[in-house]
């Protein structure tokens, strides 16, 4: 399983909004871009979709930008992909297959359940990983303390 350089930009640029985060500033798409590495052009389609899941808040004009619509502790990283790659990007099985009705063989069952099974984790991986936790996560990786209450 890979995931699309969009789902890495979409990650990146959430995570830089809730790192940059202020009460009543936003992020210009062009400091975004900067600082994680990604084509601007790309970051606004990704921040469009982004948008349009409730994710993310855009404001128009010459003081717009972008900024989180939800705290940080309330975004799974699993909410990100599936705004920017659709319902069924989690899904593991070839081609989003479901074993043939009726008389499947043994063998077909028995990877049914491996790529349920593969599914299951992935997504309790990502659904279990909070915006939060990885602002916590590049904190302690960078030595700034976190004086947070």
């Amino acid at each position: 399983m890979r995931f699309s350089l969009k789902s890495e930009y979409a990650l990146r640029a959430t995570l830089d909004l809730a790192l940059q985060a202020s009460p009543s500033g936003v992020a210009r798409t062009s400091d975004v871009a900067r600082r994680t590495g990604a084509p601007a052009k790309f970051l606004e389609t990704v921040l469009g979709q982004l948008r349009r899941a409730g994710i993310v808040e855009s404001e128009r004009g010459a003081r717009g930008g972008h900024r989180l619509a939800l705290p940080p502790s309330r975004i799974r990283a699993g909410d990100v992909v599936r705004a920017v790659e659709g319902p069924e990007a989690l899904s593991v099985r070839p081609g989003g297959q479901r074993p043939p009705p009726g008389g499947a063989v043994a063998s077909t069952r028995a990877l049914h359940h491996l790529w349920t099974g593969t599914e299951r984790a992935l997504t309790a991986s990502l659904d279990g990983v909070s915006l939060e936790d990885l602002v916590r996560r590049v904190q302690e990786a960078s030595g700034v303390p976190d004086f947070s209450i």
